[in-house]
């Protein structure tokens, strides 16, 4: 008997992503599985989605499968009784399917996997790391008809909500099998060209999804449908039209740190499709079957995810005999109570913006959308412009150039990327009509000129010292050691500048380290003025350059003296703040209004100093206080605080809401009813 009706995606806030990659050489696959207990404990830690295995990396599969291949040692059909006990507790399931990674497909066909362009098939080499031990299946071939067979077979045969396809994409640039290259010699291409390639495999990976969503809309309408993969800034506008939603794979405690999901999800919201970001309960990444992270942890990175407007998922392993860890689902459980008290809140309500990073594409060739270069989706510039953005408490929106740059009164573009003449445009309006752009280092530099509109620049060297300084001026001196050269830890690109200001100046070092020329450890220090300005601002105050790459430097270097330059020059771009920056920097602040009210989610943490490991939040201690100050339109009807479950008093003054908040705990919720416009 059915509890209540399964929840839909826009309804499953606390949601389990329950990974079951298990090697053919487990021999007891599943021997302990017991469904009632497994959906009991869902549902005690108030989950209401799961996504569960149909195949996983390993190529095994977890049903009755006449097309792939079941688990050896798998003696019951796990898909099935997964989905009906989760079902019989209302509880959404989402069918996992490994696409391009699938070891015993890998094996029994190497025909059939990618080859990078050093002519390397795609597969495990002994003796390295083995974290990504898996064969490397290509879309453009006869794998793909494998793979509709198996997903036909599950959306005829299991009454599952969704899929879930992981780890789909072409290696970039691309593959060069015997498939590939065919194909790009028929279509005019060659595979000796980056560009080509990785044209080449944009087109493979759409006629995929394509081809999937064709499968799954005609199976089973009302399922969903997600490409892990997709979410990838530099593929999520030609994804979007062949999914339901998106999901941020994103565990900071893994290799994507916390930076990756505030830059994803603040672009990704732009394009009108549900979120969900996911997290994991481990202390280090994905199997780590030992590891669990402390409730305050949990409580942070739930927080924050709810904070961007974006249901919740905890990635999980289940143990291969089949029974899931009641000490995961009790930290999972406090969480989930957490988000529970919350997400109506939170649902409907849109957030507020006063500023914007603007991700410019890296390439001018046949392939548009290379907005980055780095791993796991990260990018230095963008991820030092977010985590700046996020210690001043600057209400802030991700965006592309397609996207409209109006509403915002300040564009940042950290350090790279080139603008084309469409894009040119609209910056141009956006500055006429009072917007403000900071803009550095290679920013729409391209062919020797900057395209940014609004100041009179020119390029003159770039790059002529592995280290140089600055020195700033004094509308820029705030809190920066007083006639010191700051080392930028890199160089930059040296200007001229007709018409406007210097707010701050290069100092050049004696010479470029070599190892014919050097002194003492490192770099030289500086020995004279430079005529390049280090940070240059328009005639109409405008628009500001700063030469160096700084906000990659800050998020690679962390010095404080970045921030505080950093700092100075947006309180001298955008000097009106929908949050006062009263806060501590280890607080995050993010402004959402729903109806006549305005929602402050406010996420507390104190870092934990662990060897070379990222940073925990495995303890809590709450400040004594905060003072939060919010501009308002009116003043509110009432404070109250949905965690607490009391109103709070507050000071109204000015279009300013004032409300100490005693004893804060790590994640914060204040509603200040009738505060905003109707």
């Amino acid at each position: 008997m059915v509890a209540g009706r399964v929840a839909s995606l826009e309804e499953a806030y606390r949601q389990i992503h329950l990974d079951f990659h298990t090697s053919p050489l487990i021999p007891d696959v599943a021997a302990d599985f017991d469904p009632h207990d497994f959906a009991e404990t869902l549902a005690q830690a108030s989950v209401n989605s799961v996504t569960v295995f149909a195949k996983c990396h390993h190529g095994m599969s977890y049903y009755e499968t006449r097309v792939g291949v079941k688990h050896p040692s798998l003696k019951i059909d796990l898909l099935r009784e997964m989905v009906e006990a989760c079902h019989r507790r209302a509880i959404r399931v989402a069918a996992y399917y490994s696409v391009c990674w699938d070891s015993h497909m890998g094996e029994e066909h190497p025909e059939w996997l990618q080859v990078d362009s050093s002519g390397a098939p795609l597969r495990p080499r002994p003796f390295e790391r083995p974290y990504y031990s898996w064969e490397t299946l290509c879309l453009n071939t006869p794998y793909v008809e494998y793979v509709e067979a198996q997903l036909r077979e599950i959306l005829d045969s299991y009454d599952v909500d969704g899929v879930f396809l992981d780890i789909v994409g072409q290696r970039r640039p691309g593959c060069i099998c015997r498939y590939c290259r065919a194909s790009m010699s028929r279509l005019g291409m060659n595979y000796s060209v980056d560009e080509d390639l990785r044209r080449h495999s944009r087109m493979i990976e759409e006629r995929f999804m394509a081809r999937m969503w064709e499968l799954v809309s005609s199976l089973r309408p009302s399922a969903t449908l997600f490409f892990n993969g997709a979410s990838n800034l530099n593929i999520a506008r030609l994804a979007e039209k062949y999914m339901t939603h998106f999901e941020i794979e994103s565990l900071p405690t893994g290799p994507w740190g916390y930076y990756h999901f505030p830059l994803y999800a603040r672009y990704l919201r732009n394009l009108g499709k549900p979120i969900v970001g996911m997290t994991g309960r481990f202390h280090l990444s994905w199997a780590d079957f030992g590891g669990v992270k402390p409730l305050p942890q949990l409580v942070y990175e739930a927080g924050r995810i709810l904070a961007h407007g974006a249901a919740v998922s905890v990635g999980d392993q289940m143990h291969p005999r089949g029974a899931l860890d009641r000490a995961v689902y009790s930290v999972v459980g406090g969480a989930y109570g957490v988000v529970k008290t919350v997400e109506e809140l939170a649902r409907g309500s849109e957030p507020l913006y006063e500023a914007a990073v603007l991700a410019l594409p890296r390439s001018r060739g046949a392939d548009p959308y290379v907005f980055h270069e780095g791993g796991f989706g990260m990018d230095d510039s963008l991820a030092g412009a977010v985590k700046v953005l996020l210690e001043e408490k600057i209400q802030f929106n991700v965006l592309d150039p397609l996207m409209d740059f109006q509403g915002y009164g300040l564009l940042i573009i950290p350090d790279f990327g080139l603008l084309d003449e469409a894009a040119r445009q609209k910056l141009a309006k956006f500055i006429s009509m009072g917007g403000g752009v900071i803009f550095s280092y290679k920013a729409t530099l391209e062919n020797g000129a900057f395209r940014c509109p609004g100041i009179n620049l020119t390029p003159v060297e770039a790059d002529k010292y592995d280290v140089d300084f600055i020195r700033v001026g004094p509308r820029l001196a705030e809190g920066v050691p007083a006639d010191f050269d700051v080392a930028m830890y890199g160089s930059g690109v040296y200007t001229r500048i007709e018409g406007g200001e210097t707010l701050a100046r290069v100092r050049e070092p004696y010479f470029r380290r070599s190892y014919r020329a050097y002194t003492s450890h490192t770099y030289t220090p500086a020995s004279k003025d430079s005529e390049s300005p280090a940070i240059a601002l328009s005639r109409d105050g405008k628009v500001m350059y700063i030469y160096s790459p700084i906000f990659a430097a800050y998020f690679r270097h962390g010095y404080w003296v970045y921030k505080t330059i950093l700092r100075n020059c947006l309180n001298l771009m955008l000097r009106e703040r929908l949050v006062h920056n009263t806060l501590p920097p280890t607080s995050e602040a993010y402004l959402w209004r729903k109806t006549d009210s305005l929602i402050l989610h406010l996420v507390n943490y104190q870092s934990m100093r662990i060897g070379r490991h990222p940073e925990y939040m495995s303890e809590y201690t709450p400040y004594s206080s905060l003072r939060l100050r919010v501009r308002t339109a009116r003043e509110p009807v009432r404070v109250y605080s949905p965690l607490r479950g009391r109103e709070l008093r507050y000071d109204f003054s000015g279009g300013m809401v004032e409300v100490v908040l005693e004893a804060p705990n790590v994640y914060e919720v204040v509603v200040l009813e009738g505060a905003a416009k109707r």
